[in-house]
């Protein structure tokens, strides 16, 4: 438990390197989802995958990517304790693409949601979260050179959005994120 709160602290600080190279986001989204589909299915939560196989690739770091999926899985799926839907889609926002999860859970009061990225906020109980994993998610977005939105109303669930640059080529040939 520890090791993971160190983890999770040195990748929030930014002292764990970003290994970027260019990524298929719907392979790291399917192996994320496959990670925790038995979890999801243990919880009564249907799993809806919605993937655009046209994206085109970003300039990432695919293990960091994969740590966002799952914090946001993990968080939709603890946001339904009587089952209910996850649906997962990607797809092309502009310029970029999008990554959207929508959950049929509690939802968030807005006093709530102004606080969710704040490192250590948690609304669980003692030693069931440790309030770090949307501000590492919130980190390695904003890293990607990304942005995440989220709408939530209570009893009727949430939904995040991420969007992220695509890898596009710079006046010298070379490999950007967008920028």
């Amino acid at each position: 438990y520890a090791r993971e709160i160190i983890k999770k602290l040195m990748i929030f600080s930014r002292q764990t390197p970003s290994k970027k190279t260019e990524v298929d986001l719907n392979q790291v989204v399917k192996e994320a989802l496959s990670l925790l589909e038995s979890r999801c299915m243990k919880e009564g939560v249907t799993l809806v995958r919605e993937t655009d196989e046209s994206l085109p690739v970003i300039h990432g770091d695919p293990s960091q990517l994969q740590q966002v999926m799952v914090n946001l899985v993990v968080n939709a799926i603890q946001a339904m304790p009587s089952g209910g839907v996850l649906k997962v889609t990607t797809g092309t926002a502009g310029e970029g693409i999008s990554i959207v999860f929508e959950d049929t859970g509690v939802g968030m009061e807005p006093e709530i949601l102004d606080k969710i990225f704040v490192p250590f906020f948690t609304t669980k109980e003692v030693g069931e979260g440790t309030g770090l994993g949307l501000s590492v998610v919130h980190g390695i977005i904003e890293s990607h050179g990304g942005s995440i939105k989220v709408e939530s109303e209570v009893g009727r669930g949430s939904r995040f959005e991420i969007l992220l640059p695509a890898s596009v080529l710079d006046s010298r040939g070379e490999k950007t994120n967008g920028r």
